[in-house]
């Protein structure tokens, strides 16, 4: 694998992403696909209204015309001769969780970068995003090593703590684990997003109960669904004999059965269809990425083109 095949998809590489690009797409201008809920009212990202002021620390400036004066930081004037404020985070009612999910089937990809880098970065973007939108961030990173739960804290640090799971979960990939899937997080969702909070699900959704999982988790809560896929996940290639390997051995597959491609490509459109109908029965949105496409690039979320073929175009194609 050679970092150039990222392309236009900053990072390390295409196998995996570090600590450092995940905090530098704070810096990341933000599209529209990610806004989500019935109550877009506040911050660029539009994820929680502003009920009131918190008095949560978050970082000192050069004091600027109209800031309050109480809350002027003193020992720095004093230090530097220049007026320095504080500035404190508001906070909404509202949390939001963004649950990532790094499983060992997410490190796999055939062209960009892995479905897990995808994933991670999407993630991030939204935990950025919502830090904007002043809003607490949580996180659930899904990773062979099980669960790695971040709590809800405003401003930076609840992003830089789910950076570092998302860091942590690439840093232990491959090794042994229960390779626990979705479904199996569903209950630890629910404590840790109760009803009225939002949630973010990011993955590939090819895993067992997957979509079962949305499903449960988006009846008391809006939900924003992004779905990562490669390819391959949406395509067999062209008919013939391929090779596949991965830590457990070898396996050979033939591609050259028209209905089971047919039915590959259905089964994978079918996911997505019922996908972006739990988003939209219950308030949320739904959105998907290629591996090769950058998150960044995108303004708004389209509109999914699932129409299968006609008939006779698909005998034309034989």
């Amino acid at each position: 694998m050679q970092d150039a095949a990222a392309g236009a998809i900053p990072g390390r590489g295409r196998t995996w992403i570090g600590l450092p690009e995940l905090l530098a797409l704070r810096h990341t201008p933000f599209g529209a696909w990610f806004q989500f809920g019935g109550d877009v009212r506040s911050g660029p990202a539009g994820l929680a209204p502003l009920r009131a002021r918190g008095m949560e620390f978050d970082e000192v400036r050069a004091w600027q015309p109209g800031d309050d004066p109480r809350h002027m930081h003193w020992k720095a004037t004093a230090r530097t001769g220049r007026p320095y404020t504080k500035l404190y985070q508001e906070e909404s009612e509202r949390p939001t969780l963004v649950c990532a999910d790094l499983g060992a089937r997410m490190h796999f990809a055939t062209v960009g970068v892995f479905k897990s880098v995808l994933a991670a970065r999407v993630a991030m973007m939204i935990a950025w995003a919502a830090v904007a939108a002043r809003d607490r961030v949580s996180g659930l990173v899904l990773s062979s090593a099980g669960f790695d739960i971040t709590p809800p804290l405003p401003g930076r640090r609840g992003a830089q703590r789910l950076a570092r799971a998302l860091a942590g979960a690439f840093r232990s990939a491959g090794g042994a684990g229960d390779r626990a899937e979705l479904i199996d997080a569903v209950p630890a969702l629910q404590r840790h997003a109760p009803s009225g909070s939002r949630l973010v699900l990011v993955s590939d959704f090819m895993g067992e109960g997957c979509i079962d999982a949305a499903r449960q988790l988006a009846a008391r809560r809006p939900l924003l669904i992004v779905r990562v896929y490669d390819p391959l996940d949406r395509d067999l290639p062209p008919p013939g004999r391929y090779a596949v390997r991965d830590a457990r051995g070898e396996a050979v597959f033939h591609t050259g059965d028209d209905a089971a491609r047919w039915r590959w490509h259905d089964d994978f459109e079918r996911g997505s269809q019922s996908l972006a109908e739990i988003a939209r029965t219950h308030g949320g949105a739904y959105v998907q990425f290629r591996t090769d496409e950058d998150p960044a690039e995108r303004r708004h979320a389209p509109p999914l083109r699932t129409r299968r073929p006609r008939a006779s175009a698909r005998r034309a194609s034989r």
